[in-house]
């Protein structure tokens, strides 16, 4: 994500401080920093409510989709904290008077805090099924306009049409609007593109899809994604898909799905062609540096799709040596590899290796340095795949010599939690270690 938007997101966050601190010499300062953060937690969510609508110039203040949806998760997480805290430190301070709905408004606030804890712990929790999770997200804006309704109404010590009231009820009626947009009006609007799906292939566990545009499609550059729904044909709602294949004269889009969840899955049994699409985008940043230093492609498993547009892209941009490394889990998953060869041998610079788990193959950050020569100093890294492979050859390649600017990926899963699962696992293993060692000890004892 780009540093500018978190700077823009910290510079709102700090400008309440403006108005709060010259309020602290004659009101309860701790009080007064509860009120504080509560209005801090309503930015962040009115700001987090807007990055949820993908409108047109967030990528370019805040970086790829793929990194919005990670800020939009740390945003809501942060928020919940800084709510937490408001909830725990006492903001209530004597002299103040509040209106009619004042009582009103404090219930409302508690309605809302634990309304947005549960619905944000749904949102992280990533075993919850994807349809269910999508359904209680869309909750989050209703206990988001409670919560502003609390702040509209509560007691606190200055006004709404104050500049500081002014500013937190700009942020909560941005919430809100984007809210409304998304949930009521953006259904009810024409978007995307029009396609009809033109071709279906299944093999293994991908379904390929083609799809022809119906009248204008969208223009999009190699290693981007779009938002792929196709109602009759299972996936009624958008679903985050990379192009798997450079941009075509005849504006064809193909897509290649890999059968992951219930919906992948309903699309494999239902989709036809004939069947109406609709596809909106692009988005994301996945694309070839212009320069002419080496570059290593990694693809794991349905990872490949962004790497087979863009090595048919190589057909027309001169670029340096691309070294592609075709990870798989078995020899009958890759689906693509004959394809990959013939642009291989077509275009030249493009050196493609299989690396397939199951013979006992796996690509490491020794191999790919060796494969390089050694001289990782001025390639570019290029990947997609599981995020544990990822992190774990990242730190290898940077210790051997890659700078980290230069090692490009994105979010393989959109949808991802913030260590719960990871915590539990160590906590586990923590407390078998323990009991073992108990038991271990009262051996020794009986002996």
């Amino acid at each position: 994500m780009r540093i500018v938007g978190l700077i823009l997101i910290g510079f709102a966050c700090l400008v309440p401080l403006y108005w709060f601190t010259p309020l602290a010499a004659a009101r309860d300062p701790v009080a007064l920093f509860s009120q504080y953060i509560g209005s801090t937690a309503l930015v962040l969510m009115g700001i987090n409510q807007f990055l949820a609508t993908r409108a047109p110039g967030l990528e370019t203040v805040f970086g790829p989709l793929d990194r919005i949806y990670v800020l939009h998760k740390w945003l809501g997480v942060g928020a919940m904290i800084l709510l937490g805290l408001h909830d725990i430190i006492d903001a209530e301070m004597n002299g103040l008077r509040g209106g009619a709905l004042a009582g009103i408004a404090e219930d409302i606030g508690e309605v809302s805090l634990y309304g947005l804890l549960i619905l944000v712990l749904a949102s992280v929790i990533t075993f919850i099924p994807y349809h269910l999770w999508k359904w209680s997200h869309r909750l989050i804006g209703i206990f988001f306009f409670l919560g502003a309704f609390h702040f509209f109404f509560i007691e606190k010590p200055f006004s709404n049409v104050d500049p500081l009231g002014l500013y937190i009820s700009a942020f909560c009626l941005l919430g809100i609007v984007s809210y409304a947009w998304m949930s009521l009006l953006r259904p009810l609007a024409p978007r995307g593109h029009r396609y009809t799906v033109r071709s279906v292939r299944h093999f293994g566990g991908l379904s390929e899809i083609e799809l022809a545009p119906k009248g204008r499609g969208l223009r999009h550059k190699p290693g981007q994604f779009a938002f792929v729904s196709i109602a009759a044909g299972g996936l009624p709602a958008e679903h985050p898909f990379s192009f798997s294949a450079a941009p075509r004269r005849d504006g064809v889009l193909r897509f290649s799905i890999k059968d992951a969840g219930d919906d992948t899955r309903r699309l494999r049994r239902k989709v036809e062609p004939g069947m109406a699409a609709t596809v909106s985008g692009p988005h994301g940043r996945f694309i070839l540096p212009t320069d002419r230093d080496p570059q290593v492609w990694i693809g794991a498993g349905v990872g490949i799709t962004p790497f087979l547009a863009l090595a048919e892209s190589l057909r027309h941009k001169r670029t340096g040596p691309v070294r592609l490394y075709y990870c798989v889990r078995e020899r009958e998953d890759i689906p693509y590899a004959l394809e990959l060869e013939a642009i291989a041998e077509e275009v030249g610079d493009l050196d493609l290796t299989v690396v397939n788990s199951a013979e006992g193959v796996r690509l490491t950050p020794d191999r790919v340095a060796a494969d390089l020569g050694g001289d990782l100093g001025t390639a570019h890294v290029f990947f997609c795949g599981p995020v544990g492979m990822r992190k774990a050859l990242k730190g290898g390649l940077i210790l051997k010599g890659l700078r980290a600017s230069r090692f490009h990926f994105e979010e393989f899963q959109m949808r991802t939690g913030i260590g719960l699962g990871a915590l539990a696992a160590w906590l586990w293993d923590r407390g078998a270690h323990a009991v073992e060692k108990r038991r271990a000890v009262g051996a020794s004892a009986t002996d």
